[in-house]
């Protein structure tokens, strides 16, 4: 055990584990029964070459990535931790960049690479309770993002009628292959550049609410379908 411990340390080791996590993701993501439910046009979001900030809950990571589209640059902001290395690794399979940081480590200099990303034209993937938590609670950082690059948000939920749940910070969910899956983009959020404390933060909790709302019309959508 602790030599595969000091193994997955390693780069080598790092590089296999993202490799298996993206081999075992993409081959239950296909295996899913998915519908799509339409809040956004799927046209629109998929075909048009429009820049989003892209978010879904940490929990959902398993297959939030297979479910954006494959027809622009997506950065995914990852944490610098050993999980979230395999786990960028993963997405670098999918085709996606990787920004590294976290509210803990290398924060601000992963927000200015967003930025940046953001200004080239390209789209961001983001968890905004991620990396730590509290989990379902959106941070101030997605809503800054938003605000500074004028930028619209889109949210990403999915929900499967046969899965696990882990014992983690988030709950992290683990859909069962060839389960019936339901997913929709929410409708393009706009932060306005000049607002207040106060509007600020209903604007962070208004985001909040959409993804539980999305989030609950998918799974009692999945219900009446059982």
């Amino acid at each position: 055990m602790r030599i595969l411990k000091r193994f997955s340390k390693t780069s080598a080791g790092q590089k296999l584990i993202g490799f298996i996590f993206y081999f075992i993701t993409k081959l239950i993501s296909h295996s899913i029964r998915w519908e799509y439910f339409e809040q956004s046009k799927k046209s629109k979001i998929f075909d048009d070459k429009h820049k989003y900030i892209f978010c879904c809950w940490h929990n959902k990571l398993f297959l939030g990535p297979h479910l954006l589209p494959r027809n622009r640059v997506i950065n995914a902001l990852q944490s610098s931790h050993s999980d979230g290395m395999i786990t960028s690794l993963a997405f670098q399979y999918l085709g996606m960049n990787v920004i590294l940081g976290s509210s803990k480590k290398g924060g601000m200099q992963a927000f200015r690479k967003m930025v940046k990303c953001l200004q080239l034209g390209e789209s961001i993937a983001i968890t905004p309770d991620g990396p730590k938590g509290p989990k379902e609670k959106v941070k101030e950082g997605i809503i800054k993002l938003a605000q500074m690059t004028n930028t619209p948000i889109i949210p990403l939920v999915w929900a499967t009628r046969k899965y696990k749940i882990i014992n983690s910070w988030d709950n992290f969910v683990l859909p069962y292959p060839f389960s019936k899956g339901i997913y929709s983009f929410g409708k393009p959020i706009y932060i306005e550049k000049k607002i207040n404390i106060n509007k600020f933060e209903l604007e962070r909790q208004n985001l909040e609410n959409e993804i539980k709302r999305l989030t609950k019309i998918l799974e009692s959508r999945l219900n009446r379908t059982l």
